[in-house]
């Protein structure tokens, strides 16, 4: 905990106190209006076009990656470097600056349409939080963990991309764009799981401790640089047919090698566990997935796809959060059956966007609604059961 004037630190709102508030609970809550606006569009029951941008596919790719997920990173990021560095986080009016930002793009992309004043406002939050991410790493010189910087860059740069596209200011591949920005994802979501669950599932077994072994480690990651890198850069087709459905398999299969010495089975009776595992397996499972169907294979890139961004994201955002706010609240690591339910929900979502639909292709749309409103009940029960405890001060009184 850091040295802070106390007396200071209490005059600040609750909400703005660390950056995990407000963005944790904004962005659940905007997920079940992102979510029921979905799952509106496909039952047929919402046709007026001047919702989602006047574009439909575009907002919700660029909604579910960029809002919602790009804010759980924010806040997870702005509230970790506290703990990294021992500079005290992002908090108060600059805090609640960045937060305005963000909700006045997800507002204006949900209701308006496509207008550069959009662009310049969602493209100012990330690289303002990554300023704030930056600066403390950079005075305590621990550049281990700079490297979250310019993947906030990298985010903004394809965020960019994403709005000239909409704004037919340019022509990127819109099928690109979106597995360049889950990929992204994917490789931040795989070092911070990486880094995280073998310690929350040691501590919350209260077993022998998971070491983290240097050659496994590095036989993980690297793959996974070199399939960012391969997303990202121009290469060449002749090449890319065979590179890219590679690296998939491969960062797949070392991660799963990597996630077998977790213990996993040691969770089953640990909700906050056993989620986090289910979504890291979710994420590896969709790594190789992907890396069939680039190969040929008659797996669906749609199918694949999610159970990245639902199972593999949504999953990891869904544990992390109900994990963090309550460590970083003052209170017990013990959720109660309602946020179980909320787990549960999720595992149902994610088995119902994929795999329902890849064994009944008939039920397509009807998978796309009941994944969608699946979603909605899990994170509508988290931004219920979850707000008073992310607008009250801490139970200790502390700061943060």
């Amino acid at each position: 905990m850091q040295i802070l004037d106390n007396e200071k630190e209490q005059k600040i709102m609750p909400l703005f106190r660390l950056a995990f508030r407000p963005f944790f609970l904004a962005a659940s809550a905007f997920s079940v209006i992102a979510m029921l606006v979905w799952a509106l569009f496909w039952s047929g029951l919402l046709t007026n076009n001047q919702l989602m941008y006047g574009n439909p596919l575009w907002w919700h790719s660029h909604e579910m990656l960029i809002g919602f997920t790009g804010a759980v990173i924010i806040g997870f990021l702005l509230t970790a470097v506290q703990n990294w560095t021992g500079n005290p986080g992002v908090r108060g009016g600059k805090l609640a600056a960045i937060f305005v930002l963000w909700l006045a793009a997800r507002v204006g992309l949900l209701l308006g349409q496509p207008h550069i004043i959009w662009m310049i406002i969602d493209l100012s939050w990330i690289p303002l939080a990554a300023y704030f991410l930056a600066k403390p790493i950079i005075i305590r010189r621990q550049w281990n963990n700079l490297f979250f910087t310019p993947l906030l860059i990298l985010l903004t740069l394809i965020n960019a991309a994403m709005h000239l596209n909409v704004l037919s200011l340019a022509q990127f591949d819109q099928h690109q764009l979106t597995l360049a920005l889950v990929t992204v994802v994917s490789v931040i979501v795989l070092v911070v799981g990486g880094r995280v669950i073998p310690f929350f599932t040691w501590r919350g077994t209260d077993t022998a401790q998971i070491t983290r072994l240097d050659k496994i480690e590095w036989l993980a990651l690297i793959p996974s640089w070199l399939l960012l890198l391969n997303v990202l850069l121009p290469v060449p087709e002749a090449i890319n047919r065979f590179s890219l459905p590679a690296l998939f398999l491969v960062t797949g299969l070392t991660n799963l090698v990597r996630f077998a010495r977790w213990r996993s089975f040691s969770t089953c009776k640990v909700p906050l566990l056993w989620s986090l595992h289910f979504a890291y397996a979710a994420m590896i499972v969709g790594m190789l997935l992907l890396g069939v169907h680039f190969a040929g294979g008659s797996v669906g890139y749609s199918t694949a796809l999610h159970f990245i961004t639902v199972g593999g994201m949504g999953g990891m955002i869904l544990a992390m959060m109900a994990r963090v706010s309550l460590g970083h609240t003052g209170r017990n690591l013990k959720v109660g059956r309602i946020v179980v339910i909320a787990f549960v929900l999720m595992v149902a979502c994610v088995l119902t966007r994929t795999l329902l639909i890849m064994l009944f292709p008939a039920m397509v749309i009807n998978g796309y609604v009941l994944s969608a409103v699946l979603w909605t009940l899990a994170f509508g029960i988290f931004t219920i059961v979850y707000f008073p405890i992310l607008t009250k001060p801490r139970l200790d009184g502390r700061p943060g």
